[in-house]
């Protein structure tokens, strides 16, 4: 595990929790977080994974992470619309959101509609399906090869965000063909890393330094992009951070068990915690604000959308517990398809034992 970058999924996700409240200061940072996380996913697969020698158990694996949790924030955010919201306008869409098949529709009606956030979901399931075939077409063209296919995948998605329309250009941000290309661009960066030949010593100092220049190059990214140059906002969904994103998991990974000073930050535990339910305060989050204004702010004398706007102090508190408390529920629902905890390492032995014995 790179613990690093554990850390850097938990910044990320309150940075776009944060944007979700309005707080306009973490525009930049949102959008570099939700390229972050494609590229991340991809490149954990392709650097764990040459190959995928069971396709159906790596679908499986990934179908017990995504759908149950989808499922339960889908069903969650229905019945708060019927019972607190008092509206419910089921569409024909329901199903595609129930099977994560919305992003493939360009209409903000269609993807941002139920559960907003589970578009991710939709997009990320496409690279998921897609994950063998790459693997396969990179071993087979070689990463010199593979890497020139991967160049002209990422001008073509350049060119099409300069000069896309804008309603176009608003769904470049879901849609999964374009996140395809973010998912491979890190699955190509996870090969590279994999088979090259990592240092065996750097000190403290060197390491620091070295930290400091992926996150100085974000900085200047972010600079550009508040600057309101017209070429960043075009390029802002994914094309702008690619080459910050880039920089950040190839020196985490360099820098893996060598870290610096700003690495031995990211290594506390509170951000490895933070990091560890990542997943779920993503696509918690507005399920557990609408929970907060509608079920808990009327206690205080307010009612719905009234506060929204002023809910952050309230509800994140309320979203990290909720996450961690179904982070938990899923781990202990998932364990061998069973009803079963892991609370230690004696527990897990005990129940291995029971089932070989099964």
């Amino acid at each position: 595990m790179i613990k690093t970058l554990t850390s850097w999924r938990g910044i990320f996700a309150i940075c776009i929790v944060c944007f979700h409240f309005k707080m306009h200061a973490f525009d930049q940072m949102t959008y570099a977080g939700v390229t972050f996380f494609f590229m991340l996913s991809g490149f954990l697969t392709a650097y764990k994974h040459r190959s995928i020698n069971s396709c159906k158990q790596f679908y499986w694996r990934r179908i017990k992470r995504i759908f149950p949790l989808h499922w339960l924030a889908l069903a969650a955010m229905l019945v708060l619309d019927l019972t607190l919201i008092h509206k419910f306008h089921y569409g024909w869409d329901l199903p595609l959101h129930v099977l994560l098949l919305q992003s493939w529709v360009p209409s903000e009606a269609v993807f941002y509609n139920y559960s907003i956030h589970s578009w991710f979901l939709s997009s990320l399931m496409f690279c998921v399906v897609a994950t063998p075939l790459l693997l396969k077409f990179f071993s087979r063209v070689g990463l010199k090869l593979a890497w020139g296919v991967m160049l002209v995948a990422c001008v073509a998605v350049a060119v099409v965000n300069l000069v896309a329309g804008e309603q176009w250009h608003s769904y470049l941000y879901v849609c999964p063909a374009t996140r395809l290309v973010d998912y491979a661009l890190g699955m190509m960066l996870g090969a590279t890393l994999r088979d090259g030949v990592m240092p065996s010593h750097i000190s403290k100092l060197r390491a620091t330094a070295s930290e400091m220049v992926p996150l100085a190059v974000m900085m200047a990214f972010v600079a550009f992009h508040a600057s309101g140059s017209a070429i960043a906002e075009r390029l802002e969904h994914s094309v702008l951070w690619w080459l910050p994103v880039s920089m950040l998991l190839v020196m985490n990974v360099v820098l893996n068990t060598q870290e610096g000073y700003i690495g031995k930050i990211l290594c506390l535990k509170p951000l490895l915690w933070l990091g560890g339910i990542s997943f779920e305060v993503y696509i918690l989050q507005k399920l557990v604000n609408n929970v907060f204004v509608y079920a808990v702010a009327p206690f205080f004398g307010h009612f719905g959308v009234l506060i929204y706007d002023y809910s952050f102090a309230c509800t994140v508190p309320l979203l990290l517990l909720t996450a961690w408390l179904v982070n938990k529920f899923m781990k202990c629902f998932m364990h061998n398809g069973q009803w079963l905890c892991r609370m230690n390492k004696k527990d897990v032995d005990c129940v291995q034992k029971a089932n070989k014995l099964q």
